[in-house]
């Protein structure tokens, strides 16, 4: 499988409560969170992860040129953007067929994020695997819409949740260079990853199937660092 993580951000949140190190370098279970996604995706057996990276976050460039050793999988995408579309579009130029994408601070079960990767590699062309989550610990998620013949028809930010139920985003998509090209093709040019997914299921042909995580959530502040940590340590038992 190839994957696609997102790191061209700033990390605004973390700084703004006092936090000095960079996002993607804050330590996760004793250990940077991007080292430790990278080394879960190469257990996955990741053919390429490719890492768009903000090259103005002090240390990042030069810790990731340090994983090339032992995850020759790796490569680098230095990007400087507010879009994080864009950033998907840096991290999955190049990538052809199927593959999975996610932000650097993305937390799930892996064992569930086994599972959903052979789901993705078994994606017909014209469709995507989006993962969802019941479990919601965020202030403004990403409610999404599932249809009578279960997939998602539409994606809703904030506010209260659709009638069928209070699913949201789990911050993994299993994409491909097909869809992408879809998105492409709609007239509509995302201005968020939250955005792209609403234009896949309502301005695109590509069918959105959705992958339920019985929990998943992103590292946006220091009380969900202390909530993956909480988690990481209990699914370890």
């Amino acid at each position: 499988m190839k994957y696609a993580i997102l790191a061209g951000g700033h990390g605004s949140r973390f700084t703004k409560e006092g936090v000095a190190t960079p996002k993607p370098m804050v330590e996760i279970m004793g250990q940077p969170m991007i080292g430790r996604l990278i080394s879960i995706l190469a257990e996955c057996g990741a053919e390429t992860v490719n890492v768009a990276a903000n090259p103005r976050m002090e240390g990042f460039i030069p810790y990731l040129e340090s994983l090339r050793e032992k995850y020759p999988c790796l490569s680098i995408r230095p990007i400087i953007t507010e879009n994080s579309y864009e950033s998907l579009c840096c991290a999955a130029d190049g990538i052809e067929g199927e593959f999975v994408a996610m932000t650097v601070d993305a937390i799930f079960p892996i064992e569930e994020f086994r599972d959903y990767v052979s789901r993705v590699n078994a994606m017909g062309k014209d469709e995507v695997l989006m993962g969802l989550t019941r479990y919601i610990d965020d202030e403004s998620p990403l409610y999404a819409r599932i249809g009578p013949d279960g997939d998602i028809i539409d994606y809703r930010y904030g506010g209260e949740p659709f009638a069928e139920g209070a699913i949201v985003s789990a911050g993994l998509y299993g994409l491909s260079s097909h869809a992408m090209q879809a998105v492409r093709e709609s007239g509509h040019y995302p201005e968020s990853l939250s955005d792209f997914q609403r234009t896949l299921a309502t301005m695109t042909p590509i069918q959105v199937k959705p992958f339920e995580f019985s929990c998943a959530f992103d590292v946006d502040n220091l009380h969900d660092l202390s909530s993956a940590n909480s988690f990481l340590t209990e699914m370890s038992k």
